[in-house]
């Protein structure tokens, strides 16, 4: 009892502090603020309601259920109209935010990102949520992601750019009409949705809503995140600008501000789910288990941070965020992401 009295305690603390360190950015540059908020609220949906993408793509395999991927579905779809809705009154100014070309280096980086997601044990955003929970294993997934997204950086122009620059880009409305384009986007969802249900009939069964309500408060982020910040939300981009700034030694008034609001906004994710754990007493440190358990986390790091770079994204920004943004590539990313998760469960089996 006294340890969960003093987790509460703890966990109020830390939402005060969270509160006066965003008067302190507002102070610093109105601008920061909202990426701290962002992260924060990010942070503590994506624990508190159990959102999880690697469980998203390894559960339908390992345990035959579709739960949390059809609740990501929904929420895709709550928030795309959202979206579409402040897209179509930009008159096509903001079109194309969030929308990514269909591209080889998509798809061999989705590949890799869900390797890497599985050998890890986590996704880019639930890698900031497990740290929080105290899995210290993560620290050394957290550097080796770093790693991986700033090695593929240093030679992205040079290999990777070209097949980007020839690949098409796929806005639906663009292509098929306002009307045909969201038709074709509710089709695929709803395609998807009913292939999960029906495979989840056949297999496991299970009636747990918290998946679903954690999905639709991540939509309603979603869409107060592109009406204020005119963007989908992103995890990896913050990686860019790190590798930006030491690439170029470039102090810049906008590199500046745009490194520390997208960091400002993973600290958050991290700071939001650490509330989340604390208010509910449930933090326990989880001390690193074996060599084989690090050397999961280096290699699954390292093709998570490098599949996200080439792939322009991770599953936040090049599948979540896409799919909201009414890009067909988000389900091309999710197709490879899932082949990806595939072939990490074999070979974690292998590895057992």
């Amino acid at each position: 009892m006294k340890n969960r009295i003093s987790q509460s305690h703890i966990g109020t603390l830390l939402l005060c502090a969270a509160v006066i360190l965003g008067l302190l950015l507002f102070w610093l540059n109105p601008d920061f603020l909202p990426y701290w908020l962002f992260g924060l609220g990010f942070g503590f949906v994506l624990q508190r309601f159990l959102i999880c993408f690697v469980s998203t793509a390894s559960d339908p395999i390992l345990l035959g259920s579709t739960e949390r991927f059809r609740a990501i579905l929904i929420g895709i779809l709550v928030a795309s109209f959202g979206i579409a809705i402040v897209k179509y009154l930009s008159c096509g100014t903001l079109d194309m935010l969030g929308v990514s070309a269909i591209s080889l280096p998509l798809m061999f980086g989705a590949f890799l990102f869900g390797i890497g997601m599985i050998l890890a044990g986590c996704c880019s955003s639930g890698m900031f949520i497990r740290l929080a929970e105290g899995y210290t294993i993560h620290m050394i997934t957290f550097v080796c992601v770093i790693a991986g997204y700033l090695f593929a950086q240093s030679h992205y122009q040079a290999i990777w750019a070209p097949f980007i620059m020839k690949a098409p880009i796929i806005f639906l409305p663009e292509t098929f009409g306002w009307t045909g384009g969201i038709a074709v986007h509710i089709a695929v969802i709803l395609i998807l949705y009913v292939i999960a249900q029906r495979y989840e009939n056949r297999t496991s069964h299970s009636d747990n809503s918290i998946y679903l309500k954690g999905s639709l408060l991540l939509a309603l982020f979603s869409i107060c995140h592109f009406i204020l910040l005119e963007n989908v939300w992103s995890v990896t981009g913050a990686f860019y600008w790190i590798g930006e700034i030491s690439r170029t030694l470039s102090f810049g008034d906008d590199t500046y501000i745009a490194a520390i609001s997208s960091n400002l906004r993973n600290l958050g994710l991290f700071v939001g789910a650490l509330i989340s754990v604390l208010l509910s007493a449930r933090f326990h440190l989880q001390k690193i288990r074996s060599k084989k358990q690090i050397g999961k986390s280096i290699v699954g790091g390292l093709l998570m941070g490098y599949g996200a770079c080439i792939a322009g994204g991770c599953n936040i920004s090049a599948f979540f965020g896409a799919a909201t943004a009414l890009s067909l590539s988000a389900w091309v990313f999710m197709i490879f992401l899932f082949a990806g998760a595939f072939i990490g469960i074999k070979i974690l089996h292998k590895l057992l």
